[in-house]
C-alpha cells in the first residue's frame, strides 16, 4: 500500500548501509487503506532508505512485515518526498533549514511566483545575491533539496530494478543531479564504475536490470578494466591475453568472438604489449619511472674527490670510535659517483647508522636534503635514526594527476628515500613529476628481503635485478652478543630453523625475545594477557600486535575489538559511534585508528583542507553526531572524517596486519603466528613482523608452525613492466607496441 507518513521517533540508523527503523504517524486521510496501528496508534518501518527528519511527511509504498511479534510492522519497499512547488511549502522548506530573516531575504530577492526549489536544483539560484546567506548556509540548503527533495526522482527511477539507496545515495554526491544518474545509467551504466563502491559486478547487475545490451562496447571495456584492476590489487602491472580472455568470458557470459574482437586493439584506455595488458595508467608510470631513473642515473658526477670520503671516514670513524667493514665503507664511494643509487641491505646490517653518517658528509658542502618515506610510520622511524625532519613522499610531492602540472615540488639537492620496497609504482610516479632540482643526487634505501609494496610493482626488486642502476650492497650482518631480536630476525632470513617442532613453552631468546609456544586454544588468550602485562611497562603508542590476517579469531578485525576493552574501554565520559548491524564496529574517543585510503581535501578543525594517506595513524579526538563525523587528529591536524567514509577509510591499529607494518618500529611488537594461518606464513612475512621489534619481541604460535613458515621464500616476483622499460632507456630492445 501507499500512505504518507510523518516519522516521530528514529529506533535505529546505519550511516553505512542506510538501513533504518522508524517509528511514524499515518496521514488521515490514509488511514482507510487497511493500515494497522500499534498500541501507540502509529506503525513502525524498517528497511533501506534516507535518513527521515521528524515531522516532514514521505509517501511511502509498505509491505506488512511477516513473522513480527507487533501490529503495525511494516517493510518499505520504496520511499520518496515530494517537492514542495506551493509558496507555503517552500517557505516551510525553506525555514525547516535557514533562518526566518534569511528565508526573507531571499523572498526580496526572488518573487514568491518562483519555483525556488527547483532553481536551487537547476543551479540557477544565486545566493549571492541574498543578504546574510552565505556559502556555508547555502551549501546545507542545496545538500537538503538534493538529498531528501529530488532524490525522490532517481528512486523511482531505479526503484523498480531493485537498487538500494545506499547506491543511489552514492551516485547522486558523485554526479551532484539526479536527473544526471538517470541519464548516465540511461546512457551506459558502466560509468557508474567511477564511483567508490561501484565496481563492475554491481555496475553490471543495474545494467542487465535496465536491459542495457549485453553486447555493448561499453560493457566488454568495463570487464577488462576490472579484471586488470583485480590483478592490480595484486600488486601486478599486467596480466596475460588467455588469463584475461578466460576471465572474460566467464564474467561477460557472451559469444567469445565477440570478446576476443574487442580485445583486438579495440579496448578503451586498455594498453597491450606481446599479448600482455595493462592499462595506460600503470603503463605510462613505468614507463615515466624508467625514464627518469635512467635520466639521473645518464648525468652522474662525483661532488667529492675521492681523498675527500677518505680523509672525512677517517676522521669520523677515529672521532666515533667505530669501523666501517668493507661494503659499508664503499657505500659512499658509489653514492658519489652515482646520481641515482640503491642503498640495499637486511637489518642488523647498517643502514641507518650509514644514512647518519652520509647527512654529515653532505653537510660538508653545505647541500640541501630531503629525507623520504612512503607512509607516516616510516618517515617518523627515519626522523628518529637520522635527528632530522622526515616526510612522507606524498606529503612532500602532493598529488598529481596523470597530465597535471606540479602540485608539489622537490628541489633538494641530495634525497633519501627509506623503506623503498614499499614504493609502488605511482607513489614513484609522483616523486619524480615533482622533482624539479634535475642534478638532484637519489638515494633509495631498502631491505630486499621485505614484503613488496601493497599497491602496484615491485620496485626494489626489479631495480636489483634489471642490472641498469647501481646497487650498493650490504652483506654483514652485526649480530647481538646476546642472541636476541636482531640474531632471529636474520636466522629467519636465512631460512635457519631456531626452534625445534616439539619445542612448548617459553623459550627465550637473548634479553629481548620470547616465544610462548602453545596450542592453538591458548593462543587468543595469550595475546590479551600479555598485552595488559606489557601496558604495566609501556605506553600503547609503543605497543603493536601483528597477525598476518584481517580474518578469523586471530585477525586483526577480532583483535581490535577485544583490545579495545583493555586499551580504551567504554564509559560514561567518553562519547561513542557503532557502525553496521551483523559485524559492528565501535569508534570511540581516545580509540587509536589507521587511515586505510588516500583521502584528499579533507576538511579540517580549523577550516582548512588537509590530505590523509593510506597508512596514516591517529587518535579520535572526538564524535560530533550533529554534523555526522568523527574527528581524528593525524599528526597534529585534526580532520573531520563523514561516518559515511568512516567504515571505508578507518581501522583500530593497535593490532594491523605485518604487511601494514612495514616501515614501521615499536618498541614492543606481539607477534601471532598461528597454525590456522599456516598457509599465509613464510620467511620473508615472519622476518618482516619480528623485525618491527625495537626493544621487546614476544612470539605466540606452534613450533611446527613457525618452522613450515621459514621454509617457505615468498615469490618476490611480480608481473611488471619497469625492468623492460628500463631495457629499453638503456638501448638493449625496443617495445612490441
Amino acid at each position: 500500500m501507499e500512505v504518507r507518513i510523518r516519522p516521530t521517533r528514529t529506533l535505529f540508523f546505519s550511516e553505512e548501509n542506510f538501513f533504518g527503523i522508524y517509528g511514524a504517524e499515518v496521514h488521515n486521510d490514509d488511514l482507510n487503506k487497511g493500515v494497522k496501528l500499534n498500541r501507540y496508534d502509529n506503525i513502525s518501518i524498517k528497511g533501506v532508505m534516507p535518513k527521515l527528519n521528524h515531522g516532514e511527511e514521505y509517501v511511502v509504498v509498505l509491505k506488512e512485515e511477516e513473522n513480527s511479534k507487533y501490529e503495525g510492522s511494516y517493510v518499505v519497499e520504496s520511499i520518496r518526498q515530494d517537492k514542495p512547488t506551493s509558496i507555503e511549502d517552500q517557505r516551510a522548506f525553506l525555514e525547516a533549514i535557514l533562518t526566518p530573516l534569511q528565508v526573507e531575504n531571499i523572498f526580496n530577492v526572488y518573487d514568491e511566483g518562483q519555483d525556488i526549489v527547483s532553481m536551487i536544483e537547476n543551479n540557477e539560484f544565486d545566493f549571492m545575491a541574498v543578504k546574510g546567506l552565505g556559502e556555508k548556509s547555502f551549501v546545507k540548503l542545496r545538500d537538503k533539496v538534493m538529498e531528501n527533495v529530488d532524490m525522490s526522482e532517481v528512486l523511482a527511477f531505479l526503484s523498480k530494478y531493485g537498487i538500494k539507496y545506499n547506491m543511489i545515495s552514492k551516485l547522486v554526491k558523485e554526479y551532484k543531479n539526479p536527473q544526471i544518474v538517470i541519464q548516465k545509467i540511461e546512457e551506459n551504466p558502466y560509468i557508474l564504475t567511477e564511483v567508490k563502491g561501484v565496481g563492475f559486478v554491481k555496475a553490471d547487475e543495474i545494467a542487465k536490470a535496465v536491459g542495457y545490451d549485453l553486447e555493448s562496447p561499453h560493457r566488454l571495456d568495463s570487464c577488462f578494466q576490472y579484471i586488470v584492476g583485480e590483478e592490480n590489487s595484486n600488486g601486478h602491472s599486467w596480466i596475460g591475453y588467455k588469463q584475461l580472455l578466460n576471465k572474460a568470458i566467464d564474467l561477460l557470459n557472451i559469444n567469445k568472438s565477440l570478446i576476443e574482437d574487442r580485445l583486438d586493439g579495440k579496448a578503451v584506455d586498455l594498453i597491450r604489449d606481446n599479448n600482455r595488458y595493462t592499462t595506460k595508467r600503470v603503463y605510462k608510470a613505468e614507463e615515466f619511472v624508467a625514464m627518469k631513473m635512467t635520466q639521473f642515473k645518464t648525468q652522474s658526477t662525483k661532488l667529492f674527490e675521492d681523498e675527500e670520503i677518505d680523509t672525512f671516514l677517517q676522521e669520523y670513524c677515529a672521532e666515533h670510535e667505530v669501523e666501517l667493514e668493507e661494503n659499508q665503507r664503499k657505500f659512499f664511494y658509489d653514492w658519489n659517483e652515482n646520481n641515482i643509487l640503491m642503498l640495499v641491505g637486511g637489518g642488523g646490517m647498517g643502514k641507518s647508522w650509514l644514512q647518519r653518517i652520509l647527512l654529515e658528509l653532505i653537510d660538508k658542502k653545505n647541500l640541501r636534503t630531503a629525507l623520504l618515506a612512503p607512509t607516516g610510520k616510516a618517515s617518523k622511524v627515519m626522523q628518529g635514526y637520522t635527528g632530522r625532519h622526515a616526510s612522507t613522499i606524498h606529503r612532500k610531492a602532493g598529488v598529481y594527476d596523470s597530465d597535471e602540472e606540479g602540485k608539489g615540488e622537490i628541489w633538494e639537492d641530495c634525497i633519501i628515500i627509506d623503506e623503498s620496497s614499499m614504493c609502488d609504482i605511482f607513489i614513484l610516479q609522483n616523486f619524480f613529476l615533482a622533482l624539479v632540482n634535475t642534478n638532484a643526487r637519489i638515494l633509495f634505501v631498502g631491505d630486499d628481503f621485505q614484503l613488496p609494496s601493497v599497491g602496484v610493482g615491485n620496485f626494489l626488486y626489479d631495480i636489483i635485478h634489471s642490472q641498469h642502476i647501481k646497487v650498493s650492497k650490504l652483506k654483514k650482518v652485526f649480530r647481538q652478543a646476546d642472541g636476541g631480536i636482531l640474531n632471529v630476525a636474520t636466522d629467519v632470513r636465512e631460512g635457519k630453523k631456531f626452534l625445534n617442532d616439539t619445542d612448548d613453552g617459553r623459550i627465550q631468546f637473548g634479553r629481548d625475545c620470547v616465544f610462548w609456544l602453545t596450542d592453538q586454544d591458548y593462543v587468543s588468550d595469550g595475546i590479551y594477557v600479555n598485552y595488559k602485562n606489557v601496558l604495566k611497562k609501556f605506553d600503547q603508542d609503543d605497543v603493536v600486535i601483528l597477525s598476518p590476517t584481517k580474518k578469523g579469531k586471530l585477525g586483526t578485525v577480532e583483535i581490535n575489538k577485544e583490545v579495545q576493552k583493555i586499551a580504551n574501554p567504554s564509559s560514561p565520559h567518553k562519547k561513542e559511534k557503532a557502525f553496521g548491524r551483523d559485524n559492528q564496529i565501535i569508534f570511540r574517543v581516545g580509540d587509536s585508528v589507521m587511515n586505510t585510503v588516500n583521502t584528499y581535501d579533507i576538511d579540517t578543525t580549523e577550516g582548512g583542507i588537509a590530505n590523509v594517506y593510506n597508512g596514516d595513524t591517529g587518535k579520535i579526538v572526538d564524535i560530533d553526531e550533529k554534523e555526522k563525523f568523527i574527528i581524528v587528529n593525524f599528526e597534529g591536524i585534526e580532520v573531520k572524517m563523514k561516518f559515511e567514509q568512516v567504515l571505508q577509510t578507518l581501522l583500530h591499529s593497535w593490532a594491523m596486519t605485518i604487511h601494514k607494518s612495514q616501515g614501521s618500529q615499536f618498541r614492543v611488537v606481539i607477534l601471532v603466528l598461528d597454525k590456522s594461518m599456516k598457509y599465509q606464513l613464510n620467511a620473508n612475512l615472519i622476518y618482516t613482523g619480528i623485525s618491527r621489534a625495537k626493544d621487546y619481541m614476544l612470539g605466540l604460535g606452534q613450533a611446527e608452525a613457525i618452522n613450515h613458515g621459514i621454509s617457505k621464500f615468498a615469490n618476490m616476483e611480480r608481473r611488471s613492466f619497469l625492468q623492460e622499460f628500463l631495457n629499453v632507456y638503456n638501448g638493449e630492445f625496443e617495445f612490441d607496441k
